[in-house]
């Protein structure tokens, strides 16, 4: 048997860790076990790139060693690459320094890989020759696993919703090109969601932030650096982009284009988008004919479960898409705002509104989609106004101009659009010319016009009466813009059966350490002026033509019930919960997907019975399942993906109970994971009280919540469990040993006024369940 070669990976400028690194590279390759270690230090030959050698090396070894005490960017590049060639991985830390493990664990990325611990020399090359990785350490299997069978663009959002960002978005949107976009605010993915879509990916782009944002934010920067590498080892087109000021790692820095400016920005991509987009142009009809053949084979690796994300399906979820009461009065509605929490369908009800009225040439749909930093931007003028009342008339000023000119943006792109043998009409001819006219105020991207109108208005002096601002506002929105944009809107739109509004992103960035009232009133402003819209297009008049126009808004629920809070007339707005609590609905989600990967030629129940078992953990698979999931569709379709996922890798031909097993670990972290977004900054460092709770009994009483929460927070630890109780990751007792969790089937309050009522009628104190959701990831004691 020939000597086995590895390589060792490491930061070269940790001085505190290559003395140990290196002596136990000598004391292991003069071992006679049968294998030599290379480090990279190895590698350093005058006149010739470090990093050439370095793929060369791990192309050539068998083992990839590589340590992650300070999670170097460089290091992950090369980890990424290796596991992409199906290298065998061992990862060292060194547990002296305090952080190591802590940053591990907080890189969930690789929570299916272990590492090897030491303190010194001694201790890492006996961890070594105890573990053997050459021989027992496993390669991350690519081939085998159920690759994703849409060929998409991959996009790496950047950390912040920057107007670079936002403008690549919006090119990649317009080209409808298929695409999976990872967003940080959606929560992070984990290997295998990466390890499934890249091989088969279009091309990657990935977006790095600033060098300051890397400082406070490395885990981000550290999950791009490894699926950089799995994207240079997979050979797949990528993109690295970096805002300025960068400081861009050795490994990839010839690779990165590091830009000033959102124009230097889109240059850069659209060099390296463009010849993709026209290849994929050429090979879509060849490439459809390949997925209706993987489609018909039936096997469980090809079954098509989509993505839990809404944004990410914008392929086939209009196919399977499951239409409710919700959704079909939202249709016929004039004015409607969706309310739930994130991941209960509103992105997807907008995608399949938007797709359904589409298909009638006759109407006419205008989707907006903010994002945070543009809503925060409003607060900047705030200061220079006197009174709140001025506030809201500003606010709703503002959002009426960013919608009137939204649809005429949308229509005017709508006329250029058209072949060249469709005539203007007189109406339309003298829109465009308006529209030509005042192109920086309506033609300019969303945040672009809202900075225009707020640097306008940021003129007003906070000397001036009350009577001079609402003036000036008047004069700068309604009198030279809204008042002529109704007039020619009327015009050209009056013959549409239906004109429709769809406003979405209202939750992007939501900051509850920004100032919760002025942002709670700059989204009631739009709210309140969806009726005004309303009714002043369906007023006809000698100036105004009737439009039958519609607007539908959908916004995150905590974030509405703290909108509520702040203002008085609640009954104006007409809303409309999406509710899951009927378990047969998310099962009706599931069953919808699979069908259409079998061209529905099976029906419900032996679909169940074809790719799943019976039972798990002593249950019904659906009882199990409606025990384990939050009552969302995003989650049962994580679970259901992460076990199929679990189920082709091991070979199985059906999902089995150690398949579930196995996705429910995984599906309970990304659980926890969603969760912290919906903070919005209310409790300071909610992952780590979220681990005070590991190991505790599923059920707490009161003061031992009291407890655990005063250990880990300096906050006020009633404010801590009402948060917690709205996020539902605990209920509150109602009956003996019965939980209730907010939004499960009635409001808040009369679940509190339940359990206060029970508790007393009991002689106890209040007792808490834990979300069964979050029992495995957390080891919660049932």
């Amino acid at each position: 048997m020939g000597i086995k070669k590895a390589f060792y990976a490491y930061p070269g400028h940790k001085a505190d860790l290559l003395e140990d690194i290196q002596e136990a590279v000598k004391v292991i390759n003069s071992s006679n076990e049968g294998i030599s270690i290379t480090t990279w230090q190895d590698l350093a030959i005058s006149g010739k790139k470090i990093i050439d050698g370095i793929l060369k090396s791990i192309d050539n070894c068998d083992l990839f060693i590589c340590d992650l005490t300070y999670l170097n960017f460089n290091v992950l590049y090369e980890l990424g690459y290796a596991i992409s060639k199906g290298k065998k991985i061992w990862i060292t830390l060194n547990s002296s320094h305090q952080k190591a493990a802590s940053n591990y664990k907080m890189f969930s990325l690789l929570k299916t890989i272990g590492y090897a611990e030491y303190k010194n020399s001694h201790e890492l090359s006996e961890r070594f020759f105890s573990d053997i990785p050459h021989e027992y350490s496993k390669t991350i299997d690519i081939e085998g696993r159920n690759i994703d069978l849409n060929k998409n663009l991959i996009y790496l959002k950047c950390s912040d919703n920057t107007s670079s960002s936002n403008r690549i978005t919006s090119i990649i949107e317009k080209s409808q090109i298929p695409w999976k976009i990872d967003d940080p605010y959606e929560g992070i993915e984990p290997l295998d969601w990466y390890l499934n879509v890249l091989p088969n990916s279009l091309g990657v782009i990935i977006h790095f932030h600033t060098r300051e944002n890397e400082e406070k934010n490395p885990i981000d920067t550290a999950r791009k650096a490894l699926v950089a590498g799995l994207a240079r080892g997979l050979d797949l087109r990528v993109l690295l982009l970096a805002h300025k000021p960068f400081e861009a790692p050795l490994d990839y820095y010839d690779l990165l284009k590091v830009h000033t400016t959102a124009n230097d920005c889109e240059i850069y991509f659209n060099e390296w988008f463009t010849p993709l987009l026209a290849e994929f142009r050429e090979m879509e009809e060849k490439y459809g004919d390949f997925r209706a053949e993987q489609r018909a084979l039936g096997k469980l690796s090809n079954l098509i479960i989509g993505d839990y994300v809404a944004e990410n399906e914008n392929q086939d979820l209009v196919e399977y898409f499951l239409e409710t009461a919700e959704y079909r009065e939202a249709l016929n509605s004039q004015q409607v705002l969706f309310v739930g929490r994130k991941g209960t369908g509103k992105t997807a009800n907008l995608i399949k509104i938007k797709n359904e009225l589409s298909l009638d040439k006759r109407n006419f749909i205008v989707p907006i989609q903010p994002q945070g930093y543009e809503i925060e931007g409003i607060l900047n003028i705030f200061s220079k106004l006197k009174k709140e009342s001025e506030q809201g008339h500003l606010i709703e000023s503002i959002w009426k101009y960013l919608i009137y000119t939204e649809i005429a943006k949308h229509y005017f792109e709508h006329l250029e659009n058209r072949p060249l043998h469709y005539y203007l009409t007189k109406e339309e001819e003298e829109f465009s010319d308006f529209v030509t006219t005042n192109k920086r105020l309506i033609h300019a991207d969303f945040s672009l016009r809202l900075e225009n109108v707020i640097s306008t208005l940021s003129l007003m002096n906070s000397t001036e009466t009350v009577e001079e601002q609402r003036l000036k506002v008047s004069e700068t929105l309604h009198d030279s813009m809204i008042k002529n944009l109704r007039s020619y809107l009327g015009r050209v739109l009056e013959n549409k059966e239906k004109v429709t509004i769809l406003i979405d992103n209202l939750d992007k960035n939501w900051n509850d350490k920004a100032e919760i009232k002025e942002l709670s009133s700059i989204l009631f402003g739009l709210l309140n002026v969806i009726h005004q819209i309303t009714e002043e297009f369906h007023k006809s008049s000698y100036k105004h033509k009737r439009v039958n126009l519609s607007l539908i808004v959908f916004i995150r629920s905590d974030i509405f019930s703290r909108i509520m809070n702040f203002v008085d007339e609640r009954d104006k707005i007409p809303t409309k919960q999406l509710s899951w609590s009927e378990p047969s609905l998310l099962f009706r989600v599931i069953e919808n997907r699979i069908q259409y990967s079998r061209n529905g030629v099976t029906s419900p129940e032996e679909l169940w019975d074809q790719y799943f078992c019976k039972e798990v953990d002593g249950l019904p698979l659906k009882e199990y399942i409606s025990q384990l999931i939050l009552p969302r569709p995003r989650d049962i379709i994580y679970l259901i993906k992460s076990a199929l996922q679990e189920a082709v890798n091991r070979g199985h031909v059906k999902v089995a109970e150690e398949d579930f097993k196995s996705a429910e670990l995984s599906y309970s972290e990304y659980a926890l994971q969603s969760l912290l977004p919906e903070n919005g900054g209310r409790i300071e460092d909610l992952e780590s009280i979220f681990y005070e709770f590991a190991g505790v009994n599923s059920i707490i009483p009161h003061e031992q919540l009291q407890e655990c929460l005063q250990e880990s927070s300096s906050q006020e630890v009633e404010q801590l469990i009402e948060i917690l109780c709205e996020m539902t990751f605990i209920g509150k007792e109602i009956q003996e040993d019965k939980f209730e969790y907010y939004g499960d089937k009635r409001p808040a309050k009369i679940t509190d006024r339940l359990a206060e009522k029970y508790a007393t009628r009991k002689a106890q104190s209040k007792r808490y369940q834990i979300n069964p959701a979050f029992h495995a990831y957390l080891g919660i004691e049932k």
